[in-house]
């Protein structure tokens, strides 16, 4: 939803049964009456005072894309079979497949076409904006945002969820019978692998946008560093499709760190061969968004994160604004983050301004707070080389300026008070998963009060494709609409699981005292 003259546009929620299974419902969606903006009152009691204020500026936030390739050889969807949930795999491939992955690119492409038709100074997308880190991914992503052919592999669709690959653990859209269908009682669809699967033109969103990195930008599975042994099964001719044979793996997400080609040696299925599943190093992260069109110089990243192989950046998309991105990934491995030493120092003295006359800072990072805790592959010698939430909080909150916290990675609306000890603080705002229901994206609006005070205005975004998914030819409206509906059955995330949040996290005005001079 977005707010329009005053109004909020329709919300979604479950509609008509449209199948039965043995463990539930699938629904349709449908639209009713928007929800009004909840007042936040963590910081100000009541109401902002009468005399208006003036906009300083319209920032939309995008996360979680997840933009994938499910052909990979070097993914572990085979794996969720037997390791979700299992103590051994601690949570490592409870996320690894999902029904609507292969329509990932038309819900993006969906949602950046919503947030195109607003008058924004800014979008920040903070991270997760492909699943495994390849090439191809990364250049589909870019193609999205900035405008260009969609195409993530020129074989089209080779996977599980082919219904030639035999596979009935899988939902498999064609006519047949499967998992998802018994249990949930999901739909058929004919030919719907193709299409997703097509290349397409995205128009690009025609704004400013900013760029982070999320641990699905630069580790294989979002968890594991790249080595050559696993590099050479991403692009080499034989999927993965069962785990080896042998005893159960006591602990599988460690082999996945340390020898994670262990993993990808059982049973196999022959695929098309595929140089552009290269992996990606954070250089060539940065390096593919320095292109000649890119609005703003880099979308954000500078020479300087080119020359060190860094990926931190301040950037100012307006008088009075600065956006400071963090790169908060653990490039020793597992999927929740923290930074180096370095990038803190960097950001103490971003922080070092914060008088009446220095500008608003708004952080951006993948991780929030609760899961800037990954100390993987630390040197035990070396206890303090990362920072981890509560160092870095504690420097945000040094900053009377610092008044927002835009992030991503838990695939939830959220929104979290954080006080300083003079009664005022800053808010962290988590934006749920493009790739995940509720599908949403973010706009928060910056306004000063006349009385000196900030109001925060955000606003949940549901991009603009039908709500039921139309009969007929499979356009980019229908496949997003499929993949909205199809991420709200999911029974493994599923729209029952609170990602969509509470009153307090969705729209919310959000107000904060003028900062003492």
């Amino acid at each position: 939803m977005i707010t329009t003259r005053g109004k909020t546009a329709p919300t979604l929620v479950p509609g008509e049964v449209a199948g039965t299974g043995s463990h539930g419902l699938y629904h349709r969606l449908r639209q009713v009456p928007g929800e009004a903006h909840t007042l936040r009152t963590d910081f100000v009691p009541g109401p902002a005072p009468s005399g208006g204020s003036t906009v300083i500026a319209t920032l939309a936030h995008l996360t979680d894309l997840h933009v994938v390739d499910p052909g990979s050889p070097a993914r572990l969807d085979f794996a969720m079979r037997t390791g979700a949930g299992a103590a051994g795999w601690a949570g490592l491939v409870d996320w690894v497949f999902r029904p609507q992955e292969a329509l990932a690119p038309h819900a993006a492409a969906a949602m950046i076409r919503t947030l195109a038709a607003l008058d924004l100074d800014a979008c920040v997308v903070t991270g997760d904006n492909i699943d495994n880190a390849q090439a191809n991914e990364l250049a589909a992503y870019l193609a999205l945002l900035d405008g260009g052919t969609v195409e993530v592999s020129p074989f089209g669709y080779h996977g599980p969820q082919r219904l030639d690959w035999d596979d009935s653990w899988y939902w498999r859209p064609d006519q047949g019978d499967d998992r998802y269908k018994r249990l949930w009682g999901f739909p058929t669809h004919p030919g719907l692998l193709e299409a997703a699967t097509a290349p397409f033109t995205a128009a690009g969103l025609g704004h400013p946008w900013l760029a982070c990195l999320g641990n699905h930008d630069l580790l294989i599975g979002g968890t594991t560093a790249a080595r050559p042994d696993l590099a050479a099964i991403a692009t080499g001719p034989r999927k993965p499709v069962g785990l080896p044979d042998g005893p159960d793996l006591p602990d599988a997400l460690g082999t996945f760190l340390t020898d994670p080609a262990a993993l990808f040696a059982g049973p196999s299925r022959p695929v098309p061969a595929l140089a552009g599943r290269a992996f990606i190093t954070p250089a060539d992260f940065v390096r593919a968004h320095r292109h000649p069109g890119a609005r703003p110089a880099g979308h954000g990243f500078t020479a300087a994160n080119h020359r060190d192989g860094t990926a931190h950046y301040a950037y100012d998309p307006v008088p009075g604004v600065r956006i400071v991105v963090l790169n908060t990934d653990n490039p020793h491995g597992h999927w929740d983050g923290s930074i180096d030493r370095a990038q803190l120092d960097w950001l103490a003295g971003q922080l070092a301004a914060d008088g009446p006359d220095d500008p608003l800072i708004v952080l951006a990072s993948h991780h929030a707070t609760s899961s800037l805790r990954n100390g993987y592959g630390v040197c035990p010698d070396h206890p303090g080389e990362r920072a981890y939430a509560g160092e870095i909080l504690r420097l945000a909150l040094g900053c009377r300026n610092v008044v927002l916290w835009l992030n991503g990675h838990h695939h939830a609306n959220r929104v979290v008070a954080h006080h300083r000890g003079d009664g005022g603080g800053l808010f962290e705002v988590t934006t749920a998963a493009s790739a995940d229901w509720p599908v949403q994206a973010r706009v928060l609006q910056i306004a000063r009060e006349r009385s000196g005070g900030l109001c925060i205005t955000s606003t949940l975004v549901d991009h603009d494709a039908p709500v039921v998914p139309a009969a007929g030819q499979d356009t980019t409206d229908r496949l997003a609409a499929l993949h909205r509906e199809l991420a709200y059955n999911d029974a493994v995330r599923a729209g029952r699981t609170g990602a969509a949040g509470g009153a307090p996290d969705r729209n919310v005005r959000l107000r904060l005292p003028a900062p003492p001079r």
